[in-house]
């Protein structure tokens, strides 16, 4: 196991691993992505988050396959965590989590969580901090962990 930053060389693997996931954002799982989201989750994407500065990512490896991501907007937005099906429920998003916020000096961090990853952040120690919302069938929770800095 191991946690190391992502490079752009990653790219391929992180798009495939996080749009593979992607549809537990959406109320109806067998719908199409809208084209907003879809094209958020382009290859092209992916590389333009890793090789610039607006962005915080780390990646879990494990016996050599990528299995895990996070992406941190600066300064305190998660704009990605996930973790590959056959791995979640390990604990793995937990040490990439810690990982990750050790690495910044932030006290506040937001998401728009899926509805499915609500436990997950709740167990970080995130609360709901307004109602849920849905655009074009792609629902979130809007959620918000304060927190002493480190």
């Amino acid at each position: 196991m191991s946690i190391r930053k992502a490079d752009s060389g990653d790219a391929p693997k992180l798009q495939s691993l996080v749009a593979g996931l992607s549809r537990y954002y959406l109320r109806d799982p067998d719908a199409t992505l809208p084209d907003w989201f879809a094209s958020s989750l382009s290859e092209a994407e992916f590389v333009d988050r890793l090789a610039g500065d607006d962005y915080y990512n780390y990646v879990y490896e494990l016996n050599g396959e990528l299995v895990a991501y996070i992406s941190i907007k600066r300064p305190n937005h998660v704009y990605h965590l996930f973790v590959a099906a056959s791995h979640q429920g390990k604990g793995i998003a937990r040490l990439l989590w810690e990982h990750t916020t050790k690495q910044l000096a932030v006290n506040t961090y937001t998401v728009r969580s899926s509805m499915i990853a609500i436990p997950v952040y709740k167990r970080f120690g995130f609360i709901e901090s307004t109602a849920a919302g849905e655009k074009d069938g792609v629902l979130y929770q809007p959620m918000e962990l304060r927190q002493d800095v480190r």
